[in-house]
């Protein structure tokens, strides 16, 4: 990962990061992350906010849990940044100055920055895409309560999905804040045109990285542990949806918050060379 640099917490202590890593301190942003307690558990719930409202559940801690995100009454208005609009539109290069305006809109913490190319499906809950219909119930079973797949309350897009090496299944997900019929239909007609011109636009995203294992399993010869990399979309609604709608690629800047994954930095530098 290149040269290592350490950086004092506000805690006091010391972490090292590497050259894609950072420390937001002092953030101005809008957007937060809340957590809040559970039974004996004085961390138990992780929420993403906007404006101080709970905008997405983004799961527990439990680190034997199903992984899952739900959309909550907060999540209604996307994270604009006006003056890099031109930049992010028409697939200019990404830059040092480009990450470093981005990274206004994050809140405090600890980052990997991540640059991929991405290719999004739009995924209906309950639908037959839908990984908690599908994967999470090969691996965690039927919820015992409910009898029925986690509904994230919005649909999303898949991005990719492999087995990794030691029987890991990697699963990506892009999730907007809003659904498509929220959108302009003008400005979704001007990304189509963009795409089919060869251009690649960018989105950008606040993404978690959840590593979530069974305590138990019966099968060994299948996947035991799920990595999932949620992918929040704070910038590139009408681009992610016109992508979508014509089976073409998007550039994605993802910022991965280390304090608020259920992973280890080192688990977050590795998945996202090994991905």
């Amino acid at each position: 990962m290149g040269c290592m640099v350490s950086i004092e917490t506000k805690t006091g202590a010391r972490t090292n990061l590497s050259k894609n890593e950072f420390l937001i301190e002092r953030s101005q942003s809008i957007l937060s992350f809340e957590t809040v307690g559970g039974g004996d558990f004085e961390i138990w719930d992780r929420f993403l906010t906007i404006s101080g409202q709970k905008a997405f559940h983004l799961g527990n801690v439990c680190e034997t849990c199903a992984f899952f995100f739900e959309r909550m009454n907060g999540a209604n208005k996307s994270i604009d940044v006006p003056e890099l609009a031109n930049r992010l539109r028409d697939g200019s290069p990404i830059d040092d100055e480009l990450i470093e305006n981005l990274k206004l809109i994050l809140p405090n913490g600890r980052y990997v920055t991540s640059i991929s190319e991405i290719n999004p499906t739009l995924c209906q809950p309950m639908g037959d895409e839908d990984y908690f219909k599908k994967e999470q119930i090969q691996l965690w079973g039927i919820d015992r309560f409910t009898n029925l797949p986690h509904n994230t309350k919005i649909e999303y897009y898949r991005i990719s999905s492999k087995v990794l090496e030691k029987r890991r299944g990697a699963f990506e997900f892009l999730i907007p804040i809003f659904p498509h019929t929220w959108l302009k239909e003008e400005r979704v007609g001007e990304y189509r045109d963009i795409l089919a011109q060869g251009h690649s636009p960018t989105a950008v995203s606040l993404s978690v990285l959840d590593v979530k294992e069974p305590a138990f399993w019966e099968d060994a010869s299948s996947i035991e542990a799920h990595w999932c990399l949620a992918h929040y979309l704070l910038d590139g609604h009408h681009k992610s949806y016109a992508a979508a709608l014509d089976g073409r690629p998007l550039k994605l800047i993802s910022f991965v918050t280390i304090d608020n994954s259920i992973a280890s930095p080192e688990d977050i530098r590795w998945f996202i060379e090994n991905r």
